[in-house]
């Protein structure tokens, strides 16, 4: 079976990887980088929810990356927990409880623990919340990695100008070089999506979610957990630099517009973030903006739409559910249609039909 797979992010990526393990002939479509895939935090983790259903979604995610590990176990992924202090009191209590109600890995923590743990920080409350099954993924690389190791085809530079169908099923993409055939295709290229949707006339509503990320130069110490705060979330990369979300909660802003300038985006990251740091003075490295593929509700959406053989995979938290979409997909435009459909019932792209 040929499959087109548009979009070579973290999602395309792990799509392309599980179908070629199960034997499609798999061609992967970009016009360019993986702009919000390479611009990711990169946090794996299902202690941010939308509800209930969403929460299972993001633990079968965890659960998936687990397997794709075991698997391939030099993957640029760490699993070294995350430290949650983005509210204090009943908000902190409220919080665990929740997670602790759900069934979900979660411990409080003292003060003087965490900086036994974590001893580069400083100015810590006295009460955080520990995740410890959370981790983080170098999300640039590991779709290389998946990509590489799937042995699909990489055409790259070419934008698909349509979906092209016949008898009302697909029989491949048209392209700026071109006709390429394919017994089915997966759209997974982001904000990209709903205009090569629209050429079946397939509706994906989205948000304009834009984000921005602050890193510093690299610094001698070590931070080893993600750490969640009021301010916002940070994490330290492979090369020492520390990575820094703009906004506190970045995977719940819903500001449609960046009013900032870069300067003014780095003196209010490196305002809260530097007292935070051992005695190093942090300087930065980068701004980076990138926007979020949000569809219009803030969920997923996952599966088969329009005509026969065509397929959607497009959502934020794209690192988080790369894994399990990846499977999910795979098994979809294989055959396997039941295996999902309980997990995937509400992510359906036949919500917005």
């Amino acid at each position: 079976m040929k499959v087109v797979v548009i979009g070579a992010g973290i999602i395309g990526a792990s799509i392309a990887y599980n179908l070629s393990l199960s034997g499609a002939d798999v061609t992967v479509i970009t016009c360019n980088s993986a702009a919000a895939t390479d611009a990711s935090f990169g946090w794996i983790n299902a202690s941010f929810y939308a509800d209930e259903g969403h929460h299972r979604l993001r633990v079968a995610g965890m659960e998936a990356y687990a397997r794709l590990r075991a698997s391939q176990p030099d993957l640029p992924i760490t699993m070294q927990g995350a430290l949650w202090w983005e509210e204090q009191g009943r908000g902190l209590t409220k919080k665990h409880d929740a997670l602790s109600d759900l069934g979900y890995p979660v411990e409080k923590m003292e003060k003087v623990a965490v900086c036994n743990q974590e001893p580069e920080l400083r100015d810590l409350p006295e009460e955080l919340l520990l995740f410890p099954t959370e981790g983080v993924a170098e999300s640039g690389a590991l779709a290389s990695v998946l990509l590489a190791a799937s042995g699909a085809h990489l055409v790259s530079g070419v934008r698909v100008k349509s979906i092209a169908q016949q008898d009302r099923a697909v029989c491949g993409v048209e392209t700026q070089m071109g006709f390429i055939a394919a017994d089915k295709v997966v759209v997974a290229a982001g904000n990209g999506a709903p205009d090569i949707l629209a050429t079946v006339d397939v509706t994906l509503p989205m948000l304009i979610r834009p984000g921005a990320m602050v890193t510093t130069k690299p610094i001698a110490g070590k931070v080893s957990s993600v750490l969640v705060t009021a301010h916002g979330e940070v994490r330290q990369l492979t090369d020492g630099r520390l990575m820094a979300s703009a906004t506190a909660n970045h995977q719940s802003d819903s500001a449609s517009e960046v009013f900032e300038t870069p300067d003014e985006i780095v003196r209010r990251v490196l305002g809260w973030l530097d007292p935070m740091i051992a005695d190093e003075p942090l300087e930065w490295d980068s701004v980076t903006l990138a926007y979020r593929p949000v569809p219009q509700d803030g969920l997923p959406v996952i599966g088969a739409v329009g005509p026969d053989g065509l397929h959607v995979a497009v959502m934020h938290s794209g690192v988080t559910l790369a894994a399990i979409t990846g499977e999910a997909v795979a098994a979809e435009v294989l055959g396997n249609s039941d295996a999902f459909d309980v997990l995937l019932a509400s992510y359906r792209p036949s919500r917005f039909q």
